[in-house]
C-alpha cells in the first residue's frame, strides 16, 4: 500500500473509531460509521479490518460490553439499564452477548467481581499497602477545562507506547503546533484485565494551542472538560499497573466515587528524557460525577 494511500486510509479509520466511541450507546449501523470515514460500506468494511484487525461489529460489541462490566463493578445501576446505556435495546439480549463474550450472566459477573474486589482489599489491608506505601498521594478533585489534543492512537500494551509519544511530539515539534510548554497526556480507554493485549487502545496526546487539521495517523480531538479524582503518583512507569489496581479496587469504593462515562487521563508532569524514572511524577485523572 502506498505511503499517502495508507496515511489517507488512517485518518479515515481514525474518524471512524472516535464516531464508534462516542455513540457506541446508541443504535449506530455500519452505513453510519462509513459515512464519517467517507468511503463507502463496502470498501470501509475492507480497510478497517486490514488497519485493525477487527471487523466493526466485533469493534462496537468489544466496546459495549467492556463498558458493561465496568459499569456492574463501579455503580448500583440496574442491569436493565446498563444494557440501555451500552447500546442494547432489551435485557435478553445484553445478557445473551455479556455471557458468550464473559462466560457469565451479567448478575453472575456482578457477584463474581464484588467477590473479588473484597479478597483484594483484604490482600492489600493485610500487607499494609495503602497509597503512602505506593508512593500516590490524593486524590483531590479537579475540574478542567476541555482540552486540544493532537494524538497517535497506539493499540497494544501500554509498555509499549513509548515510540508513538517520539513520533506526535517530532510532529507537533516540526509542525509548530506546540504549547510554550509541552504538556503530554495519555488517554487510558482499557482495563488490562478486562481486554486483551491486541485490543489495548491508549491515546498518545500532546496539548496544541487550537484545533488542527488531521494528518494520517496524526489526528486530533477535544476532550470534555469536567470534573475529576486525581492522584500524583512519583515513580517510574513499571509501576502504573499496582497503583491503578489499588486505586479503581480501594480508593473507588472507600471513596464513594461515582466515575463518570469518560477515559481516564494520565498527565506526565515531569517525564523522560528530562528527568530519571524515580523522579517521574504523574497525575492519574479519574472522570467523576
Amino acid at each position: 500500500m502506498r505511503t499517502d494511500t495508507k496515511n489517507s486510509y488512517l485518518e479515515s479509520i481514525n474518524k471512524a473509531i472516535a464516531f464508534i466511541e462516542s455513540n457506541s450507546a446508541t443504535d449506530i449501523q455500519l452505513k453510519d460509521i462509513a459515512i464519517q470515514a467517507n468511503l463507502s460500506q463496502y470498501h470501509f468494511h475492507r480497510v478497517f479490518k486490514s488497519l485493525t484487525g477487527d471487523t466493526t461489529k466485533a469493534f462496537l460489541t468489544r466496546l459495549r460490553l467492556e463498558k458493561a462490566a465496568l459499569k456492574l463493578k463501579h455503580s448500583q445501576i440496574e442491569v436493565g439499564q446498563i444494557a440501555l446505556d451500552c447500546g442494547y435495546q432489551n435485557h435478553e439480549t445484553f445478557t445473551r452477548a455479556f455471557k458468550e463474550y464473559f462466560g457469565l450472566t451479567p448478575i453472575e459477573y456482578r457477584n463474581s467481581i464484588a467477590e473479588k474486589t473484597t479478597d483484594k482489599q483484604k490482600e492489600y489491608e493485610k500487607a499494609n499497602i495503602d497509597l503512602n506505601a505506593l508512593n500516590v498521594q490524593g486524590p483531590i478533585i479537579k475540574t478542567i477545562p476541555d482540552l486540544h489534543l493532537s494524538y497517535i492512537r497506539h493499540t497494544g500494551s501500554y509498555d509499549k507506547a513509548g515510540s508513538s509519544f517520539q513520533k506526535l511530539m517530532f510532529w507537533a515539534a516540526t509542525h509548530l503546533v506546540l504549547k510554550l510548554k509541552p504538556v503530554t497526556i495519555g488517554i487510558v480507554h482499557d482495563n488490562p484485565d478486562l481486554t486483551a493485549e491486541q485490543h489495548i487502545r491508549f491515546d498518545a496526546c500532546v496539548l496544541v494551542s487550537k484545533e488542527i487539521k488531521p494528518s494520517g495517523e496524526i489526528g486530533y480531538k477535544k476532550i470534555e472538560g469536567g470534573k475529576f479524582a486525581v492522584f500524583t503518583y512519583k515513580g517510574g512507569y513499571e509501576g502504573f499497573y499496582p497503583v491503578y489496581d489499588y486505586i479503581y479496587n480501594v480508593c473507588l469504593f472507600e471513596n464513594k466515587f461515582d466515575l463518570a462515562d469518560k477515559p481516564a487521563l494520565e498527565w506526565y508532569v515531569k517525564s523522560p528524557p528530562f528527568y530519571k524514572p524515580e523522579n517521574f511524577v504523574t497525575d492519574f485523572y479519574l472522570p467523576v460525577k
